[in-house]
């Protein structure tokens, strides 16, 4: 349905009284929005899918006859962990945020590392959910780290983070598949091309691990770039030229040019690394992964990149609830949903059915008291596998609220996929290989994780 401005003139900077409301007074709950907003992976739709399921949400309740609505205030990550937990602290301390959506790995590591740096002052006690981290160390159970608080905080030992998208264990194997199926003779090279930071390593490690697992006498080599680089500045054809070449950087010797180019980075290095790479004249196989797959990457390097191909998400899910998610946030936009706007909208949907349901369960007068362990524990809950399932849009919100007033148990279906948040927090939801056609992305195969964690392909998409 089409959502009027007014509805989506949400609060930016809110810190609302912890005194009870009157009758006739509505309480408030405050989400906390720690997404960048100039750094290397702003996004802005993802700020508008947050918003959008915050107006679904309140004009359920206020359908409902609820006296509670929801707030967002806002912080910028910058996609910089310093900037990530001042933001974090900002957020909780000074708005009265009950919970944080945060976005890249790195951001998320130093936001959940708070709770374990030994600082009480750091506390945040709020659930913590990431909408676009992918590095296979965070909510790891068997995550090592020589430093013990980033230990903690990776393995997720007081359960306070979450994810909406994920992680880049599952990518790994599906590329190594893609890679591989068109490779002739024994001898296959692989040169991993991907940013210095949790996101860049954690994925290079696994896809490393995973190609020696199927081919275990494959050449790899892996190549990292400062993330802090000033990409307008930096020598990108320096670095492809040491993933091209014969020289392996990782054993230091020469064993003959690569195969495949696999970058893993963000966007803005990513189109710098791309046109040295195109302009190389090189004949490796150039293969990109999520990071990619963002409008600007399009409308910088125009149909210099048609062909180009790459895994990911899906960028929604499947049935009722990604159509509606899709359909609105179209109607306020005016642009079909990109890369994570349904995990961002996911993100902000169950933590305010988590605000709701943990309220509810708790018997509170006063919505707004709701404390961040409550929220938390009831995570989990909203994705009863008992329950009925509850789609997105307002219409879905609405009807959650009817069962949950009735004590019934519901089963939030999302737009990214089924949002069943495991015990270790994470998600899992369908991957796809996309293809640059006619100046757009467009999936060519779709890979269900839901139903098979080995991520089967489910069947051919082509052109559209």
């Amino acid at each position: 349905m089409k959502k009027s401005l007014f509805a989506l003139a949400l609060c930016a900077a809110c810190n609302p009284s912890p005194q009870a409301p009157s009758a006739s007074k509505t309480s408030v709950i405050v989400i906390g929005q720690l997404i960048d907003r100039t750094g290397s992976i702003a996004t802005p739709s993802w700020g508008e899918s947050i918003r959008l399921a915050v107006s679904d949400a309140n004009q359920a309740l206020k359908q409902s006859g609820k006296t509670v609505r929801f707030e967002i205030a806002e912080a910028n990550s910058g996609n910089s962990p310093d900037m990530a937990r001042a933001g974090a602290l900002q957020l909780v301390k000074q708005q009265n945020a009950k919970a944080i959506i945060t976005d890249s790995s790195q951001d998320d590591i130093a936001v959940n590392g708070l709770a374990y740096d030994g600082d009480p002052s750091h506390e945040l006690g709020v659930p913590v959910v990431c909408m676009a981290c992918t590095t296979p160390d965070i909510n790891n159970p068997e995550a090592q780290d020589a430093d013990p608080a980033k230990q903690a905080a990776l393995r997720n030992a007081k359960g306070w983070n979450f994810r909406t998208t994920m992680s880049s264990a599952y990518q790994a194997p599906v590329l190594v598949r893609m890679l591989l199926a068109s490779s002739r003779g024994d001898r296959f090279k692989l040169s991993i091309y991907a940013s210095d930071d949790p996101y860049g390593r954690g994925f290079s490690d696994a896809l490393k691990a995973d190609m020696l697992k199927a081919r275990p006498n494959a050449l790899i080599e892996q190549v990292f770039h400062d993330a802090k680089a000033n990409p307008a500045q930096y020598d990108w054809a320096r670095d492809v030229a040491k993933v091209t070449d014969k020289h392996n950087e990782s054993t230091g010797k020469d064993d003959g040019t690569s195969d495949a180019v696999v970058e893993i980075t963000f966007p803005k290095f990513a189109i710098g690394f791309t046109k040295a790479f195109l302009a190389s004249g090189s004949k490796a196989r150039l293969v990109h992964t999520h990071n990619f797959r963002v409008a600007r990457v399009l409308e910088t390097l125009k149909g210099a990149v048609e062909g180009q191909e790459g895994t990911s998400q899906a960028v929604l899910g499947e049935g009722a609830s990604a159509q509606v998610f899709a359909e609105d946030l179209k109607a306020l936009t005016g642009q079909p949903p990109a890369f994570r706007d349904s995990g961002a909208y996911d993100a902000a949907t169950t933590l305010m059915l988590a605000a709701i349901l943990a309220g509810h369960q708790n018997h509170l007068a006063d919505p707004s008291q709701v404390t961040g362990a409550q929220i938390r524990d009831a995570m989990r809950a909203i994705n009863d596998q008992r329950g009925e399932p509850v789609n997105a849009g307002e219409e879905g919100f609405a009807r959650a609220l009817q069962l949950i007033s009735a004590g019934k148990p519901i089963s939030y279906q999302g737009a990214s996929g089924p949002c069943h948040y495991d015990a270790h927090g994470d998600v899992v939801a369908q991957l796809v290989r996309f293809q640059v056609q006619g100046g757009r992305f467009a999936d060519a195969e779709r890979f269900d994780c839901v139903r098979d964690a080995s991520c089967p392909p489910v069947r051919t998409l082509g052109k559209r």
